[in-house]
């Protein structure tokens, strides 16, 4: 193989790892993203339930802002806002209802009794008051004050149950960012050691190594040492392989000079041998 396309094969096991980890990134980034999904979906929820809880809250505020009034005219302006108060609850509990969200339609399963009862009480409550029978509203309201209490304790449940939530999903993404941010450590000085060995390697094995061994031959032949061996590489057709081709060649052509130098010397001491036996004849 020749030193291109190692060199190559080594910039694609580059590549690869970039893409392993490049692929990792972008699933990590769905998974987090998918977390965060479900922190936000976890934060609506509570929010939601707090929010209804503060309205009851203040729907029984103003039923006792009616139970205490001095007059119809006071009973009146409580009764409006205590209807206004109780119209806001619906909208939450019809949007409950209606959710794409299955976990929204559980928790208005869940209360919706309780919560229908409170309604229609606290309906008849503001009639009764922007009717001046205040101490009818009054005796109505009170009646109904365990309902309402059982009704704030099943929303402070929920509210329990969706804070749990949110702490444990924000955990679980907290705890998964700390896991990918060691793992994508980990592969880059991987990574990073991987690649630095594998260069060193191709370097030096198939690169320095063979270019030294070419260097120490042709010193060798250039300082006639004939008998200096060169591989034999003919079926491989890389650049090095070349090399030792043309350093055979000039071997080659070194032998022969050699021989014709050789054989030009013999024949020169033959002649002189000649020369010297006719004057001494």
């Amino acid at each position: 193989m020749s030193i291109r396309l190692r060199l190559m094969a080594l910039i694609a096991s580059f590549a690869v790892m970039s893409l392993l980890i490049t692929g990792l990134a972008l699933m990590s980034l769905d998974r987090y993203k998918a977390m965060m999904g479900a922190y936000g979906a976890a934060y609506d929820h509570a929010y939601d339930i707090e929010r209804i809880n503060h309205m009851i809250s203040n729907v029984v505020m103003e039923s006792r802002g009616i139970y205490l009034s001095e007059d119809a005219a006071e009973a009146k302006i409580f009764a409006g806002n205590l209807s206004r108060g109780l119209d806001e609850v619906e909208r939450v509990l019809q949007s409950w209802k209606q959710s794409n969200d299955a976990e929204e339609r559980a928790r208005y399963t869940a209360i919706e009794p309780t919560a229908r009862t409170f309604i229609a009480v606290r309906r008849q409550v503001a009639a009764l008051a922007n009717e001046g029978a205040i101490d009818k509203a009054t005796a109505l309201g009170t009646s109904s004050r365990e309902d309402r209490i059982q009704l704030q304790k099943s929303l402070d449940k929920l509210v329990i149950e969706a804070r749990k939530d949110l702490t444990n999903t924000q955990a679980e993404a907290a705890t998964f960012s700390a896991q990918r941010s060691q793992t994508f450590l980990l592969m880059a000085l991987f990574s990073i050691a991987g690649i630095l060995c594998l260069s060193a390697l191709a370097i030096l094995h198939f690169i320095t190594r063979p270019l030294r061994h070419v260097a120490g031959t042709i010193i060798s032949l250039s300082e006639g040492k004939l008998d200096t061996p060169v591989p034999d590489d003919t079926d491989d057709k890389g650049e090095v392989a070349e090399l030792w081709r043309a350093i055979a060649r000039l071997k080659a052509h070194a032998i022969e000079a050699e021989k014709i130098v050789a054989a030009q010397r013999e024949t020169e001491r033959l002649q002189a041998l000649e020369a010297r036996q006719l004057i001494l004849d």
